[in-house]
């Protein structure tokens, strides 16, 4: 027996090998959050990418006015109110749609009086200009009916036969008064008897003529008669103050009788040769003379009529 396991047919030793096999340790899915974690970071990213291609240049501006906006105050309310979307309030900022518009007002804090009242001058002196560019218009609309009733005195003039031969004692003009209406005295038709302050039957009709287009206007009225520079005396003893007074009050009291509200008339004065239409002849007959003056109503800077009874001298 033991010499059947000599030699090379001996039997080798059978090696058996086993494997302990040992269970992994238990763990978590920490890893899944963290991968979760990327993706939506990822999908934000490309999220971000999107929206940036998608804004416009002035949308940007005022997102970012949203986050970090420029004029807001820094105070709890205005914190909690930027989370609603309803505090930003400065231009290019966003805001929610069912908002309404947001009024601000400057009030001066402590140590800031000085800028309150450089803010507050500048809101009034903004309100002076505001008013004067209102005036300015309403001076120009008046201007221009004015200007209407111009044309239609000197279109009505033309058209009638009796006044075709006056036409150059008839003077109409704007002034930066109003509009000024001169009848000129004539020496074939005058305007007064000679030497009084009765209306020829000419005169009358001329006035009836004036008064009927300056009645449709609402501007204030002003007479003022003038007389020429003559070196002899008057009958009645009549001086150029007394007669010039006297015969603006005719002309005013014909005009009133003639249908103008007398409450119209602000003024009736006589300024006798003080204002000479013709200086180089202060003797003309041209001298002589009514003046009607419409007065701009908003024009107070400029104009010079005042209120008050006639000014008659005798």
């Amino acid at each position: 027996m033991a010499d059947a396991f000599e030699g090379d047919d001996a039997l080798k030793p059978l090696i058996l090998t086993k494997k302990k096999k040992i269970p992994a340790e238990a763990h978590g899915g920490a890893w899944k959050i963290a991968y979760a974690d990327f993706v939506t970071a990822m999908m934000a990213f490309f999220l971000l990418l999107w929206l940036l291609n998608a804004t416009t240049e002035d949308q940007m501006f005022g997102i970012s006015e949203f986050f970090a906006p420029t004029s807001v105050a820094e105070d709890e309310t205005a914190v909690g109110e930027a989370l609603k979307g309803l505090a930003i309030a400065v231009e290019g900022a966003m805001r929610s749609e069912s908002s309404r518009p947001s009024v601000t007002v400057a009030i001066p804090t402590y140590g800031e009086e000085g800028e309150g009242e450089e803010a507050g001058e500048l809101r009034k002196s903004e309100q002076e200009a505001h008013l004067k560019e209102a005036k300015a218009s309403d001076i120009e609309q008046e201007r221009q009916l004015l200007d209407l009733a111009m044309q239609k005195l000197r279109l009505s003039v033309e058209k009638m036969e009796e006044f075709q031969d006056i036409q150059s004692s008839l003077l109409i003009e704007m002034t930066p008064e109003g509009l000024l209406i001169q009848i000129l005295d004539q020496q074939k038709r005058p305007m007064f008897e000679k030497d009084t302050a009765q209306l020829t039957k000419f005169s009358r009709r001329l006035l009836a003529l004036v008064g009927s287009i300056v009645a449709t206007l609402p501007n204030d009225i002003a007479i003022t008669g003038h007389t020429e520079r003559s070196g002899f005396k008057r009958a009645n003893d009549f001086t150029n103050w007394a007669i010039s007074g006297h015969r603006a009050v005719a002309a005013q009291q014909w005009l009133i009788d003639a249908g103008l509200p007398k409450e119209r008339i602000i003024q009736v004065e006589g300024k006798a040769d003080t204002e000479l239409l013709n200086p180089r002849e202060p003797t003309s007959e041209r001298n002589r003379r009514i003046s009607i003056l419409l007065t701009l109503e908003n024009d107070d800077e400029e104009g010079s009529v005042q209120d008050g009874p006639p000014s008659i001298d005798p």
